[in-house]
């Protein structure tokens, strides 16, 4: 009788135990299936000096969990931007990589060329979400090979911005909105030629070559052996308007943004989050904006030509996500819903990718904020459609960092049309496709 006790609370204590371990490997899986991990950093997407970037992230959380409230979301706080490029690695070689992660527009070529990230078109067929939705130059930023691995969370695309009185004082005829390279050489043309004791100046030293050669139109090949050629009609031109410039500029050392913060210079090139930043308080009232009328331009172009630099941040689905549905989910309130992309504008300083929230009349109201700034949504979507998308060249950031310094020390040497070839050959052949 006794042995006959001890077997059944042998086996009873067996069957809690496998009971036991089958609850507890019933949660775990249950919580793996119920835990969705991000990868995102702290501070501004635009190095501008505000660290609102979890303040919309959490706000996204938020409305996330009113719809699934067993959803666990997690994050590592105190990541920088400088450092998530390598933290982000670490997870992925270590095959922890988070379920959605935010994608820089500088990661985005090398993560997708080595298959990193899920493709979303399956996603995007099933749920009917059109690529019209979204600015052609945001959406392309997430695409490879005609496959789209990343969806634009936000942007900060480049514009012109004008003083106008500089132009008024001078009697110099105001440009249009669409303006062009020759009115930008006349203007400071016109301007280096006053008789004015301290002249005023034309343009800062920060419009770069690759503004001048997008201007004439400029267009990597990705389907030639040699993409880069500087040496065609387009780049030439560009050159040629960039070393004018200098020429024009050449007694005035002191065309920089702060001459412009003076009141001194009629143009500079600005971010929409730089732009945004310098025209709110505090900022505004630490330039002498008594000599400043803000007025906003696109980039000087010619007929057909997209001449706007525009930086993309994206967020993507890691190849290796446990939850890659889920993930979507996420992913789609972040990117396409209104109330969220809002939200993100109004903070972040950017600018949507979704034409339908950036002439939104809520979004002019947002801009108006800005004390000192007079640019409308309406200008702001053509600023978007002129955007010029970057090549998707494995390393093209970095062969990019090599012909800015090459070109620019070049120019620096006014040896840029003996040198000119060299670059190009150089650049080609270290590109990888």
């Amino acid at each position: 009788m006794k042995l006959q006790i001890k077997k059944t609370i042998f086996y009873l204590s067996i069957s809690l135990l496998l009971l036991g371990t089958g609850i507890g490997f019933s949660y775990h899986i249950w919580k793996i299936n119920h835990t969705l991990t991000i990868g995102i950093y702290t501070g501004s997407m635009w190095n501008m000096s505000d660290n609102h970037q979890y303040q919309v992230i959490d706000y996204a959380i938020k409305e996330f969990k009113k719809i699934h409230p067993d959803i666990q979301i997690n994050y590592e706080n105190g990541i920088s931007k400088a450092d998530y490029r390598n933290w982000l690695s670490e997870k992925i070689v270590q095959g922890n990589s988070p379920d959605l992660m935010i994608v820089p527009d500088d990661s985005f070529n090398l993560l997708a060329n080595n298959g990193e990230f899920k493709d979303l078109a399956g996603y995007m067929n099933r749920d009917k979400i059109s690529d019209k939705i979204f600015y052609p130059v945001a959406l392309k930023a997430g695409e490879l090979n005609n496959e789209q691995y990343a969806l634009p969370f936000q942007t900060n695309p480049q514009f012109m911005v004008m003083n106008k009185k500089v132009l008024l004082r001078n009697n110099i005829k105001i440009p249009s909105f669409n303006w062009t390279p020759s009115d930008l050489k006349r203007i400071c043309l016109s301007l280096s030629n006053s008789k004015k004791k301290n002249s005023d100046l034309g343009i800062t030293s920060n419009y770069t070559w690759s503004n001048a050669i997008l201007g004439y139109n400029f267009k990597f090949n990705q389907n030639k052996d040699n993409p880069i050629q500087l040496t065609s009609p387009s780049a030439i031109k560009g050159f040629n308007l960039i070393e004018s410039l200098k020429a024009i500029e050449q007694t005035n050392k002191n065309n920089s943004r702060q001459a412009f913060d003076k009141g001194k210079v009629a143009f500079t090139p600005m971010t929409l989050a730089q732009y945004r930043t310098y025209t709110s308080y505090p900022y505004y009232v630490t330039t002498n904006n008594k000599n400043i009328t803000w007025n906003c331009l696109k980039m000087p172009q010619i007929f057909q030509a997209k001449a706007t630099h525009v930086d993309v941040a994206m967020f993507a689905i890691a190849k290796q996500a446990h939850n890659p549905n889920l993930a979507w989910k996420l992913l789609k309130m972040l990117c396409i819903n209104k109330k969220i992309q809002q939200k993100a504008m109004t903070v972040n300083k950017g600018c949507s990718a979704l034409p339908s929230v950036v002439l939104n009349p809520k979004m002019q109201r947002v801009l108006n904020n800005d004390k000192q700034s007079n640019l409308t949504t309406t200008k702001l979507d053509k600023i978007m459609r002129n955007g010029w998308s970057t090549p998707k060249f494995k390393n093209f950031n970095d062969v990019y960092s090599y012909l800015d310094y090459a070109i620019n020390k070049a120019l620096a040497n006014d040896q840029l049309d003996k040198q000119i070839f060299y670059i190009q050959q150089q650049a080609n052949e270290e590109l990888i496709n």
